[in-house]
């Protein structure tokens, strides 16, 4: 299909000549309302806003001219008799007469004739482009590898695996485009920073746009939380599986089918095919895309700063001072001492003195580096022993498995096993051990083991609450 056999073949006349920057922000403003009314504008409610924007266009001394505009022409006799007010609605009601013209929008009459304005499709699809191209919006380049992933290993896979095979290539081609689309920025922006004139033009450039639009909201968000490194390997894993199960292929296949997205099975197993190698040929080649991408925004550091160097070091000779001064005279039409800026003609540079402080200081031998005399202090016996002590009571009261294992065989005696509620705590040392049997009772190291209940019954005993599980003794410990 061809792009003016969906497109009027005048379409976009709108946005040349004189008024276009009027048309696209009122184009802009009207897909905005449209977001908002879904089901058609007020032709009344368009009029008063675009009455209100060209008064305002107006007010701020913006050039309108509505002399070659369709229905647009308005007699210097008429223009001398009508308010401003009238006139500025008379030209709302051309415009939106040249946007039915040229097919942008399409006027509806309702119930008790009144008027709505309705987008068609090719309409509102090119206005949410516009829109998407001013607003700097931050890129989440994860959010497509993570919805890859989960469309092609989800439910909806098992369900209908052909709509999740076309999906994932939709979403595959998506992140594709963003990531070109970072690259070109970049160059785009390399190519604008040689062409600053001075160093407050490049450190602006550097840190106010380069920086806010490229830097924080895509290429450092790219390149660290939104990586998509995590993701990437499991969906190349399952485009592999996808390609070698010939019977999942095969419900594939049958799926594009009964969904009628194919009208043959040779044309459905091609596109499949063509959808599962697309992801896999782009999510492989992601490293090469990156290492590009790095490579660029070197390059524009680069530049940057060698445009930086170059504009700080150059220094006008004599020659190009008086070339200046002569193109700044060609300018002036009447000679007159009072009224020539010579702050602007001739550079004025203040030179200081040389001083001590200027001079470059030689860099001085670090010193030897002298350790602090190590003393000796002696510790006398009684502390030892007082230490020695202090240490036995601190191991005393330390809970090992010999000290459990000696208070479960304890309370099994004789007998090969017995239920956790025997250990009942009735203190706060008890209910220490009674977590400590939970874990050596599993590590298979102790002289018993903890076997788990299938019941899961719940004990409450006192002011303590527990699972009561079988206690065994192993065959020969204990």
């Amino acid at each position: 299909m061809r792009l003016f056999e969906v497109l009027p073949e005048q379409f976009f006349h709108l946005l040349t000549g004189t008024n276009k920057h009027l048309y696209a922000e009122a184009l802009l403003r009207m897909f905005e309302l449209s977001q908002r009314e879904k089901f058609g504008v007020r032709l009344n409610v368009m009029r008063d806003l675009l009455q209100e924007l060209i008064e305002t266009h107006r007010e701020l001394g913006l050039e309108i001219s509505f002399d070659d505009e369709d229905n647009g022409r308005f007699p210097d006799s008429t223009k001398s008799q009508i308010s401003l007010d009238e006139l500025s609605r008379a030209q709302a009601n051309a415009m939106i007469r040249r946007m039915a013209a040229l097919k942008w929008i399409d006027i509806e009459v309702r119930d008790q004739f009144e008027e709505y304005i309705v987008l068609p499709h090719y309409s509102s699809r090119m206005l949410a482009l516009f829109q998407e191209l001013c607003e700097a919006r931050a890129v989440e380049y994860q959010r497509f590898a993570f919805v890859t992933y989960e469309i092609l290993t989800g439910q909806e896979a098992k369900r209908r695996p052909c709509f999740a095979v076309l999906e994932a290539r939709r979403y595959t081609i998506e992140f594709e485009k963003e990531l070109i689309t970072l690259y070109n920025n970049m160059k785009h922006h390399v190519e604008q920073v040689v062409q600053k004139k001075t160093i407050q033009d490049v450190l602006d450039h550097h840190f106010k746009v380069y920086q806010s639009k490229i830097v924080d909201k895509s290429y450092h968000r790219l390149r660290t939380s939104d990586h998509v490194s995590r993701y990437s390997l499991h969906i190349l894993e399952t485009v592999q599986k996808w390609l070698l199960d010939r019977d999942l292929l095969e419900e594939t296949i049958t799926d594009g089918l009964q969904s009628q997205f194919y009208q043959s099975r040779e044309e459905a197993e091609k596109d499949i095919l063509d959808a599962l190698h697309r992801i896999d040929q782009t999510y492989s080649g992601l490293d090469q895309i990156f290492n590009q991408i790095d490579i660029r925004h070197n390059q524009y550091l680069r530049s940057s700063y060698d445009r930086a160097r170059y504009l700080s070091q150059q220094n006008q000779g004599l020659d190009q001072q008086l070339a200046d001064v002569l193109e700044q005279f060609a300018d002036i039409k009447e000679i007159n001492s009072d009224k020539i800026l010579w702050s602007e003609l001739f550079r004025l540079q203040q030179t200081d003195l040389l001083t001590e402080s200027s001079l470059f200081s030689p860099r001085r031998k670090r010193k030897q580096h002298q350790p602090e005399v190590h003393v000796v202090v002696p510790v006398s016996n009684e502390l030892k022993k007082k230490l020695r002590e202090k240490n036995f009571k601190r191991m005393r009261k330390t809970v090992t498995r010999e000290k459990v294992e000696r208070y479960v065989l304890s309370k099994l005696g004789n007998r090969p096993e017995m239920g956790l509620e025997e250990l009942a705590p009735s203190n706060l040392q008890e209910f220490l051990f009674l977590a400590y049997v939970y874990l050596f009772g599993q590590d298979g190291a102790s002289a018993f083991e903890l076997k788990r209940s299938d019941a899961r019954r719940i004990l409450h005993i006192g002011p303590y609450r527990f699972t009561d599980h079988r206690i065994i003794r192993k065959r020969g410990r204990g």
